[in-house]
């Protein structure tokens, strides 16, 4: 568990950048830091690892203020990707991987092993990639080396400053579906920091929307979408409520409604839905693949069958809320 007690961060001029910041992020949990810049959103992100300081308040890491602890030691047990990837460009990609285990004191044959891990883990050949340079990968290739450093010492939190901000759209949105299907897997405490709302209500499981350094609302996706705290709040969320409310409704929230059945497929087709997909997502599959019913599954397990209309349905009802809360 991080836990944030009236945490501050001022510079010179009197600018303030955290202000009295309180909240907690569960062991488990993907927080997402969102805001726009200047926000103070980043800011808080390296506070956790003290790569800034706080001026005034603690942080708790399991209890244990990271001020007390050795800060070279704390970063080592805390996984850190950032947009621009920082892969040394003179290191393989296994080399790159390697380097916290190796500081870490992990025998030769544990790293070696714990690369090739880590490689599948985030969809890459070992055998094609373990040699390769950073400057022989694509954006997508070189994020996902990024991500699986981070990840290399099992450490018990993450931390991810706008990951995928720098791929375009397509890869953007592989990745993102990639790290959620990872994050079922790896059970991380996850601090993520974007400022696009559509990608916070995708990945997190609750959303700290800061304004000028200041906490304006801590909730899930869902209750930040449709029970915004203050006019800030509304108004950063814009026009986009509709698709925001579709996009915070997933399989695993509609199940009980749907009631999807129907016996699975021999093996898993290639158009299928994860529990985690959101309605949006759905239509795009339904337009994409001219079904008239897909496939839903919770990892490999088959849930049922989710219907056209059964999916149109649920849609109607989201605009009819969306349209009474406007």
């Amino acid at each position: 568990m991080i836990t944030f007690e009236r945490v501050s961060k001022s510079y010179g001029g009197g600018v303030e950048a955290v202000r009295e910041l309180t909240m907690e992020v569960a062991e488990g949990e993907t927080l997402v830091l969102l805001g726009t810049s200047g926000s103070g959103k980043t800011t808080t992100m390296k506070m956790v690892n003290r790569l800034i300081e706080p001026t005034a308040g603690r942080i708790l890491i399991n209890g244990r203020d990271v001020m007390q602890q050795d800060p070279i030691a704390l970063r080592r047990g805390i996984g850190y990707a950032i947009q621009h990837i920082g892969l040394f460009p003179h290191m393989t990609v296994a080399e790159n991987i390697a380097v916290v285990p190796r500081l870490g004191g992990w025998s030769p044959q544990r790293v070696s092993e714990r690369v090739e891990q880590m490689l599948a883990m985030v969809g890459l050949e070992p055998s094609d990639f373990i040699d390769r340079f950073p400057s022989q990968l694509s954006g997508g290739q070189r994020q996902r080396i990024g991500v699986a450093r981070a990840l290399a010492a099992d450490p018990p939190i993450v931390l991810m400053d706008e990951p995928f901000g720098a791929l375009d759209p397509i890869t953007r949105e592989q990745l993102q579906d990639e790290f959620l299907d990872l994050e079922s897997e790896i059970q991380k405490t996850i601090v993520f920091v974007t400022h696009d709302v559509f990608e916070a209500v995708k990945m997190g499981d609750r959303i700290a929307l800061l304004h000028e350094g200041q906490l304006q609302q801590l909730a899930t996706p869902r209750e930040l979408v449709e029970c915004p705290a203050n006019g800030f709040v509304d108004q950063f969320l814009g026009h986009h409520r509709f698709q925001l409310s579709l996009l915070t409704r997933t399989m695993r929230s509609v199940l009980p409604e749907v009631g999807l059945s129907g016996d699975a497929p021999g093996e898993r087709p290639e158009a299928f839905l994860r529990v985690r997909a959101s309605l949006i997502e759905a239509l795009d599959l339904f337009k994409c693949s001219g079904l008239s019913s897909v496939a839903v599954y919770d990892r490999q397990e088959f849930v049922g069958h989710l219907p056209k209309p059964q999916l149109l349905r649920l849609v109607a009802q989201v605009l009819g809320e969306t349209e009474t809360r406007a």
